[in-house]
């Protein structure tokens, strides 16, 4: 083979990647908008394509935290059930109204604003983890004094970052997030048309 003819065939497999990532792009901003087009009456923020309902999973144990030390045995009891539940899980397992239409706009979010809250949710995650960790200890040891203190200084610290989630989820989108480019990242993000519009049918 000519060294031409090795340039030429470099080009063509260039232009043809090329053409497939703008074909993904459009595809990915038609689905996009295809799905905004279907959050109007729910709860899912037509802008982010995410919804706050997911940090009910959260919510719900930071009221039982601040419930504990009044009744530490009763309420230490539910908290040792909880298990953390990413987005879909959640959903999945919810009677929320629109819970097929939540994971799909969560799979096709956009992509710096999925980064920033998947981020902010582990941050949370690992805080309620910890915190559990250390409610049961302080139950078990029958320390009521120090398990009202932990207690009343990390329930605000999980509600600030409940806000901050929150914020994300209705468009707070802090500065600087890189933009996946990797092809299982697009993948995993990306729903076919097939499957949305089987929602809406």
């Amino acid at each position: 083979m000519s060294k031409s003819s090795a340039k030429l065939r470099i080009v063509a497999s260039n232009d043809h990647n090329s053409a497939r990532e703008n074909l993904a792009k459009t595809f990915k901003n038609t689905m996009t908008d295809h799905l905004r087009a279907h959050t109007e009456g729910t709860n899912v923020n037509s802008s982010t394509l995410l919804t706050t309902d997911y940090l009910n999973h959260f919510n719900e144990i930071i009221m039982l935290l601040e419930l504990v030390p009044s009744a530490p045995s009763q309420f230490a009891a539910e908290l040792a059930e909880w298990q953390h539940e990413s987005y879909e899980e959640h959903f999945t397992h919810s009677g929320f109204r629109d819970k097929e239409l939540a994971i799909v706009c969560y799979r096709n979010a956009p992509e710096d604003i999925r980064r920033a809250f998947d981020s902010s949710v582990a941050d949370l995650e690992q805080e309620m983890v910890l915190l559990l960790q250390d409610v049961q200890k302080k139950v078990s040891s029958g320390d009521t004094e120090g398990l009202t203190g932990l207690c009343n200084e990390s329930v605000p610290r999980l509600q600030d970052l409940v806000q901050i989630t929150a914020g994300i989820v209705n468009g707070a989108i802090p500065c600087g997030e890189e933009t996946p480019s990797n092809d299982d990242d697009r993948k995993d993000m990306t729903a076919t048309q097939s499957d949305v519009d089987a929602l809406f049918d």
